[in-house]
């Protein structure tokens, strides 16, 4: 398998992970934002309180901010500062992207792996205002490490930024 076969065939899988990725973190906005809603109208209106008001609007900003990054490296679309490497030539640039790349493939891995022995160790713990394990948070941000693994090993691979070697899919 060529290169660039092998490339548009990680391409295509990413593009696949890109698209459920933006769906979780749509549907998980759109929950938080109904149930804080609904909490609002609860307390004001009603003067009651959801039991489960505060633990579902968690859950969904958690699984949508580590769905997100991954997103954000796709569309190269977190900060940074680019004022010295600007000026280097072409094939410094391309090294810094990889080296760069290669340090958070690292340190995404490591917070993965962390993040899966919290997510055994925390799977039997309920959160207090539903039957919904505590260990859920710790998973997502084991899937959303695995993700960012996955863009940041592209970028590693081709030395070049996501805007320059990915087309809207």
């Amino acid at each position: 398998m060529t290169k660039k076969a092998f490339l548009n065939c990680y391409d295509a899988v990413l593009g696949a992970l890109d698209r459920l990725a933006a769906a979780i973190v749509t549907a998980s906005m759109a929950v938080l934002a109904a149930v804080l809603l609904l909490q609002v109208f609860f307390r004001y209106a009603l003067n009651d309180s959801l039991a489960w008001g505060w633990d579902v609007p968690r859950v969904c900003f958690i699984w949508a901010v580590m769905f997100a990054i991954p997103l954000g490296i796709r569309y190269n679309a977190h900060v940074g500062i680019e004022l010295l490497v600007d000026r280097f030539n072409a094939s410094a640039k391309r090294i810094v992207v990889s080296l760069n790349a290669v340090l958070i493939l690292i340190l995404s891995a490591i917070i993965a792996y962390y993040a899966a022995l919290l997510t055994a160790d925390t799977w039997d713990q309920l959160m207090p205002g539903i039957p919904l394990s505590v260990g859920v948070f710790y998973a997502s941000l084991v899937i959303g490490q695995v993700h960012t693994c996955l863009h940041v090993g592209r970028i590693a691979i081709t030395g070049e930024p996501p805007s320059e070697h990915w087309s809207e899919s």
